[in-house]
């Protein structure tokens, strides 16, 4: 396994300055494009970036500031996944038992974004390699082996989607079938992502911690599911996704349990 360049470390997401968050609100309003929005996060970027090694934090971090939420940017991006439209959401599309859907309906607030497989998986082209290359940008390349990437896991929408809801059936038969085309997503970025320098990516997986959760359980049990074997089915997904890993790749996952929050605020200079 590689040696990483440091023996502590933070998850990765911080706190967006008001600027950024200003820029996003705009771009979800559609009152400024893409290209504004671009300009805005890679702004928020240098900063936090220069800051990290002014603090000697490590490893160094985007603060996934380029991206809708955490995890943001990576199925949307392949093919066989499509967003789902404001005006197409429907709590009907959820698994009401899991814990953030349930909270979220609870507050009267909706999911953030949600993504549906509607066909056959395949990787043409990497979620994040524009991602990895600007943050890489703001770093001479011998400190490349210091950043640390984030992703979302495999599991992350087959537990927040209604049984039945994740895939089609024309296009997978069994969950065994949806995950192993993923898996090859998944490898096939890690290689891409690798070949470019990056040397550590962390999955951000909150949903193995929701096993925990009684109210859960049970919804999974009322809908004939195991929940047993689904915990198995996602930790042999997780498996499978790191399968043939590049060698000198460090990855990482991460497990919480509740929103994690920073105790620095970050403010950002008007230039």
């Amino acid at each position: 396994m590689p040696r990483l360049p440091f023996h502590a470390e933070h998850i990765g997401s911080l706190l967006r300055p008001a600027d950024l968050q200003e820029a996003k609100a705009k771009a979800a309003s559609k009152q400024i494009d893409n290209a504004q929005l671009e300009a805005a996060e890679h702004k928020a970027i240098t900063h936090i970036v220069k800051r990290q090694q002014e603090e000697g934090v490590r490893p160094i971090c985007s603060g996934e500031y380029d991206r809708k939420v955490y995890f943001g940017g990576f199925f949307e991006e392949l093919e066989g996944f499509e967003e789902v439209d404001d005006a197409d959401y429907d709590w009907n599309l959820f698994r009401l038992s899991a814990p953030p859907i349930a909270a979220l309906k609870k507050a009267g607030l909706k999911y953030p974004m949600t993504v549906v497989c509607t066909g056959k998986i395949k990787y043409t082209k990497s979620p994040y390699l524009e991602k990895w290359k600007y943050l890489r940008s703001q770093l001479p390349k011998e400190q490349w082996g210091e950043c640390k990437f984030t992703m979302p896991p495999a599991p992350y929408f087959h537990l927040r989607l209604a049984h039945g809801k994740c895939y089609p059936k024309e296009a997978y038969a069994s969950d065994e079938e949806f995950f192993a085309d993923l898996a090859k997503a998944y490898q096939q970025e890690f290689k891409t992502l690798h070949a470019e320098g990056l040397q550590s990516v962390q999955i951000d997986d909150p949903t193995m911690a929701y096993f925990c959760s009684k109210d859960m359980l049970d919804g999974l049990r009322a809908d004939g599911i195991d929940p047993d074997k689904l915990f198995e089915t996602y930790v042999n997904a997780h498996n499978a996704a790191i399968e043939g890993k590049p060698e000198g790749l460090h990855v990482g996952l991460h497990i919480c349990r509740g929103k994690q929050y920073s105790p620095v605020t970050i403010t950002q200079p008007e230039n």
